[in-house]
């Protein structure tokens, strides 16, 4: 009779010291903490991801525009100075609307454009300024509505002519350009100095190395090279 009950103490004793470790184990404090660590890296790991690729969405889509109506349209975040100066299209059209004249290269407008943060050129329509319509308004309005706005980032929504393709020359001014435009026009027009020679495209001084859209570098001569079809986004240096 003693060694049957001698035997169950035993049994007894160990399973309670089994599970008595286990319980330690699982809840250890270090080993809660490494556990806790484990996972704060898995989540920080796939945050990491996520904002990679949101970047990589973002900055792939810089250059896309959305077609409504006969524009296509876009909206951009420039802090103020903007670095552009605008013109109404038509001093005796009241509803003719305002457009971007002049971008300075040294402004923040070619600086977002020279970081791929904004895409924005000569000669944009000015459709809305923080989200308030100004498609059809007089100069006056859209300067008020760029001057009073009490953020110093300024929200614009443009519009382009579709089927356009963005030329950003060196100095971060933009052109929109249509295929068949010759490249010498768009410099002068953004006001980008190009050395020239021949003007034959013999001599090759005017040389430009351009990247595209889809990735592929070419050299081209401004003096008798035109715009190629088939692109969103040019990319010109020298």
């Amino acid at each position: 009779l003693v060694l049957p009950i001698i035997s169950f103490l035993f049994t007894f004793i160990c399973r309670v010291k089994a599970n008595y470790h286990a319980s330690f184990v699982h809840t250890s404090p270090s080993l809660s903490r490494e556990i806790r660590s484990m996972r704060k890296r898995v989540v920080d790991i796939d945050k990491s991801r996520k904002m990679a690729a949101d970047k990589d969405e973002s900055s792939a889509s810089t250059f896309e525009w959305v077609k409504e109506g006969n524009l296509t349209k876009r909206t951009v975040q420039l802090t103020k100075p903007l670095g552009i100066v605008l013109e109404e299209i038509d001093a005796f059209d009241s509803t003719a609307g305002v457009i971007i004249l002049e971008i300075d290269p040294k402004g923040n407008a070619a600086a977002a454009f020279r970081r791929g943060d904004a895409d924005i050129c000569l000669y944009d329509k000015i459709l809305a300024v923080n989200n308030r319509d100004v498609e059809f308004s007089t100069f006056e309005n859209v300067m008020d509505q760029i001057i009073t706005s009490e953020e110093n980032d300024v929200s614009l929504t443009l519009g382009r002519a579709p089927d356009t393709i963005t030329v950003r020359w060196p100095n971060g001014v933009g052109v929109a350009a249509k295929p068949g435009d010759h490249f010498c026009d768009l410099a002068g027009l953004a006001k980008c100095k190009i050395p020239y020679g021949c003007t034959n495209g013999g001599c090759g001084t005017c040389e430009q190395s351009i990247v595209t859209d889809k990735g592929d570098q070419r050299y081209v001569r401004p003096c008798v090279s035109r715009v190629p079809k088939g692109l969103k986004f040019i990319d010109v240096n020298p």
